[in-house]
């Protein structure tokens, strides 16, 4: 009888303890569910915090190189380089003689492609150039050449507006004085018959249409040497100074189509038109327009060329009125030989007397100036404002 009641009430306790695991396993099914449901918002906002930190991460990034770009800029605008005056033409015209920042920006790209991997000159001897270790932009180089040569500021001065050893400077010029002489000067600037006929001004055209070139020379100042023999060779009798002494051809336009090597001072205008070439380059049925000191009419006419100079005096007690008339047209003619001069000594490397210890270089300092007077405009306008 006892068995038979203890049955039930087994029964029931297994009964209410499945109940009890049931209830356990929907909590731990439930917990579970929260768990999870907790586990996916924490990734979701583990991943919204990533990406916000991410994002702050691209806008700080972002905002430096942004600050970088404009501390680049400033330091460009405030340091001694091209970039200063990229927006100011009459100060890259004051400092390099080049017209605007355009027309120095394409001179350069003409030049940059072999600048890159010119010899540098050292006193120990050339080295290759090795950009990777520049300290300077290669344009800027080419600037601070420029002004040396526009401007003539000693090496000490740019040095100090650019930054650099002093050393350094002398190399860069000295460098780029060679590089420019050797580009420069492969460039043929001694036009063929038809250009010059073509760009041949009204005047010429009327009163000397064969004329080919208008020659003149030119001299600068030169330190003076303590050789007795070296002054006498270098000094000269029309400047009463030590100098050296170069021919300039201009063409009846206006552009330079011949330059001499520098000569001694003391050489006469016949002597340096015979030694310097120019009378290989002439073509019969030419003729030449220069000054009075220019007595080489026998030279010219060996190669069946003219010469027209003023006419001189002689036994005459006085010009005649043609003479008189003769010598005010080729003045008025040959007034452009001399502006093309005056624009070579605008670059005032020149103004003072050069130091022997630069005499390796000057030959292709100075040639390197007279050609670059070419890129400077046009030096005779036509009637209408045009070349």
């Amino acid at each position: 009888m006892a068995g038979d009641l203890s049955q039930p009430s087994a029964s029931k306790q297994i009964e209410l303890l499945q109940q009890q695991l049931l209830d356990i396993q929907a909590e731990l099914q439930n917990a579970n569910e929260q768990l999870q449901k907790s586990k996916q918002e924490a990734a979701e906002e583990a991943n919204a915090a990533i990406n916000i930190i991410n994002d702050l991460k691209a806008q700080a990034q972002s905002d430096i190189d942004k600050c970088r770009r404009c501390a680049a800029e400033q330091l460009a605008l405030s340091k001694f380089g091209l970039e200063r005056f990229s927006a100011d033409d009459d100060s890259i015209k004051f400092y390099t003689g080049f017209p605007t920042y355009t027309h120095l920006k394409v001179f350069y790209e003409f030049v940059k492609p072999n600048a890159e991997t010119m010899v540098y000159c050292y006193a120990s001897g050339a080295r290759p150039s090795r950009p990777e270790v520049r300290s300077m932009q290669l344009i800027d180089e080419m600037f601070l050449f420029l002004v040396r040569l526009k401007l003539g500021l000693f090496e000490q001065d740019l040095a100090h507006r650019f930054q650099i050893h002093m050393s350094s400077v002398s190399r860069k010029v000295t460098t780029w004085a060679n590089y420019l002489y050797f580009i420069l000067g492969g460039q043929c600037i001694w036009p063929s018959k038809n250009e010059i006929q073509n760009n041949m001004p009204e005047a010429f055209h009327h009163l000397y249409p064969t004329t080919r070139v208008i020659l003149d020379c030119t001299e600068i100042f030169v330190q003076t040497p303590t050789s007795l023999l070296l002054q006498s060779q270098l000094y000269s009798s029309y400047k009463s100074n030590t100098t050296l002494k170069g021919l300039i051809g201009i063409t009846p336009h206006g552009a330079v189509s011949f330059i001499s090597s520098l000569y001694t001072g003391s050489i006469s205008d016949r002597e340096i038109t015979r030694c310097s070439g120019i009378l290989d380059l002439l073509e019969h049925g030419d003729s030449v327009m220069a000054d009075k000191g220019f007595n080489i009419d026998d030279l010219l006419k060996e190669k069946g060329v003219g010469l027209n100079i003023p006419p001189f005096l002689q036994s005459q007690a006085q010009f005649s009125a043609q003479d008189v008339h003769e010598t005010k047209t080729i003045a008025k003619l040959r007034i452009h030989v001399e502006r093309a001069i005056r624009r070579i000594k605008e670059f005032h490397f020149f103004d003072s007397d050069v130091p022997l210890s630069t005499l390796g270089s000057v030959n292709q300092l100075y040639t390197v100036g007279c050609l670059l007077t070419n890129f400077q405009g046009p030096l005779i306008l036509n009637s209408t404002g045009k070349t």
